[in-house]
């Protein structure tokens, strides 16, 4: 079953309010010390740049997800995970294609693109995810 908001045609604004939406839920979270700061300050770094009007901001509990519109529409099929690991004090940043699998049980392998780093270098990783992954220019 599709949600609603998955059948929506988005555009610039709509996708900017998507990294809103996320930042108040990153903040929430981030009142009560469930997540590190350091997503709120690469959320924020996203609003000033043209990839808040060109890729979609989501979250699954404490992660924030980033995907690239395909005609428009969401497409999950391809999803930058940013996730902060509590016990090395490091963000995690997972790029999975679900596209390059044929089987489910192969989803580890569906991660082709990951790198660790602090908080204050996630624009830079993000950067080289996007040097990298040409299909998110």
């Amino acid at each position: 079953m599709t949600a609603d908001f998955e059948q929506l045609i988005y555009n610039g604004e709509m996708l900017k309010n998507s990294w809103k939406n996320q930042m108040k839920h990153f903040e929430k979270f981030a009142s009560n010390g469930t997540v590190d700061k350091g997503v709120i300050d690469f959320i924020t770094w996203i609003l000033t740049t043209n990839n808040s009007e060109k890729l979609f901001a989501g979250s699954s509990m404490w992660n924030l997800l980033i995907s690239k519109p395909k005609n428009k529409k969401l497409n999950y099929q391809q999803t930058l995970k940013i996730q902060f690991d509590n016990r090395t004090s490091l963000y995690e940043m997972e790029y999975s294609d679900w596209d390059s699998i044929d089987k489910e049980d192969d989803y580890e392998k569906a991660i082709i693109w990951k790198t660790k780093c602090i908080g204050i270098e996630l624009p830079i990783k993000f950067l080289e995810f996007i040097k990298w992954n040409k299909n998110w220019r």
